[in-house]
């Protein structure tokens, strides 16, 4: 990248520098708060098939079962994964479908702020587009190019929030194979 030709063009076009600057920091803002998702989801990943196999286990076995129930209790998965053991086992009494009414709620509450957090951050990304497709009638493609004010550096951010979407979805159905595990355990999951 060319810093010296972005500051260059900053401090030549006046008002449209200073909509670069701009476009520059909403730039960084949407990096940054990619980051910060991806190590938010990163938080809930879990071992997914020791996580699924302890679960089942502990259910289905007839010797040591108790014990390893207790073990499941204090077990730290991940915050999602133990919200929804805790749940299973405060509301232990309860029917099944309850149970399951309950846990899939908690599932979907889980959820709900990283999809929220990725919501804002493509509204970001189609304002910054949207104002950077604006300076560019004005200025031009050509200088941009190989600044930090690039498009395309927009469209790999872009690439990889589809790629965090998708993560989001595959913890989701995570998260149900944990939700089937401790209501109703199969041997052959």
């Amino acid at each position: 990248m060319d810093l010296l030709r972005f500051l260059e063009l900053a401090n030549s076009h006046g008002w449209r520098g200073m909509a670069l600057w701009g476009v520059l920091l909403a730039q960084a803002l949407l990096w940054v708060g990619l980051a910060r998702l991806h190590l938010a989801i990163h938080r809930e990943e879990s071992p997914w098939a020791e996580c699924v196999g302890k679960i089942r286990s502990a259910f289905l076995r007839q010797v040591n079962g108790l014990e390893e129930v207790d073990e499941l209790k204090i077990h730290h998965y991940a915050p999602l994964v133990d919200a929804l053991i805790a749940l299973h086992f405060a509301e232990a009494k309860s029917e099944v479908f309850t149970r399951w009414m309950l846990m899939r709620w908690k599932l979907k509450a889980g959820l709900q702020p990283y999809w929220v957090r990725w919501g804002h951050l493509l509204i970001g990304f189609g304002a910054v587009m949207w104002f950077l497709y604006g300076l560019r009638l004005d200025l031009g493609l050509e200088p941009l190019m190989r600044t930090p004010c690039d498009p395309r550096l927009l469209w790999v951010w872009l690439g990889y929030a589809m790629v965090l979407a998708w993560k989001l979805v595959q913890l989701h159905g995570n998260l149900e194979r944990v939700q089937r595990a401790l209501l109703v355990p199969r041997r052959d999951e």
